[in-house]
């Protein structure tokens, strides 16, 4: 059967997507392509002077992850890392909680926000530069602060 060089160059296309992923995902779909043809990029390339069989760096090996996506039943041992500016929900609480003490209190219904958020989704993304959370945020920290005020106030004019 003779490389089909159609689809090699689809999925070489696919290599100049903005999203990392995607790109990743085609480069190595075309490096499975040469694999099951047993070619070399340079052997498809119509490069002159390769070896006719792949070197050893082109086979499958059990730490890659082309041979674990060969077996349907086993997964990656470990999550890929978010995208940067993104938190795990469990991940940004434990950054929340390593903010002092006051700010928080202050700001407790953005900390209860965070508390069962990261309850309920612990894997849930957050964009932590985003404008939605800084909305939030904002709008948390002035209803914490005017919640303080009015207990202080209730406390020392309301009991009086």
């Amino acid at each position: 059967m003779e490389l089909d060089k159609d689809r090699l160059a689809k999925l070489l296309r696919l290599t100049e997507s903005e999203h990392d992923g995607e790109a990743l995902a085609a480069i190595r779909k075309a490096n499975e392509l040469l694999r099951l043809h047993r070619t070399s990029w340079a052997q498809a390339l119509g490069a002159a002077g390769e070896a006719t069989e792949p070197t050893p760096a082109d086979e499958p090996r059990p730490d890659r992850p082309q041979a674990a996506a060969a077996d349907p039943t086993s997964r990656p041992a470990t999550p890929p890392p978010p995208p940067p500016g993104f938190l795990s929900a469990k991940a940004y609480r434990a950054a929340f909680l390593r903010e002092p003490l006051l700010p928080r209190l202050l700001g407790f219904p953005f900390w209860i926000m965070i508390e069962v958020l990261a309850l309920v989704a612990p894997d849930h993304l957050i964009d932590v530069r985003g404008t939605w959370l800084t909305a939030v945020f904002t709008f948390s920290m002035m209803l914490g602060i005017v919640a303080w005020i009015a207990l202080a106030y209730a406390l020392l004019i309301g009991s009086g």
